[in-house]
């Protein structure tokens, strides 16, 4: 075999295997939105410690929501987990806001971080959070 069927044989199949590999990763790109729906962009943009709130009521007419649950972002091992307001219960992201249909979804960001910062254990709607000058809101979802 010649140097250049060589070299013809290597350029083809480095790109059969590229295209095979972006095949690949665009599968997992889709199956990763089908899976968290909006959810997807929120990956990309929290960080541990990041308070999520979450409201399972639908409102009509520029009613305000009320964010009745709150909880503890962590990431870990690529997958986002929420820490219920009582910090015991660890569920996926997706099972926290999907899988209870979750109407609006809002991430908050303490300004100053604090070690060992603890989620708010008032019982209640958790409005006052987003005017509160120690949280800044970081993305919401409809």
């Amino acid at each position: 075999m010649s140097a250049k069927n060589k070299i013809l044989d290597i350029i083809i199949i480095s790109s059969f295997i590229l295209i095979i590999g972006y095949v690949f990763y665009g599968l997992y790109l889709m199956v990763d939105e089908d899976k968290y729906g909006d959810l997807v962009y929120v990956k990309g943009k929290v960080e541990d410690g990041d308070l999520i709130l979450k409201c399972n009521k639908e409102y009509f007419n520029n009613k305000e929501s009320e964010f009745d649950e709150i909880g503890t972002i962590e990431k870990s091992f690529g997958e986002i987990y929420v820490w219920d307001n009582k910090n015991t219960l660890k569920r996926t992201l997706y099972d926290w806001c999907e899988k209870q249909n979750a109407q609006k979804v809002i991430i908050l960001r303490a300004k100053r971080k604090i070690k060992n910062q603890s989620v708010p254990k008032i019982e209640g709607k958790y409005n006052y959070l987003l005017n509160s000058a120690e949280y800044e809101k970081i993305t919401e979802t409809l």
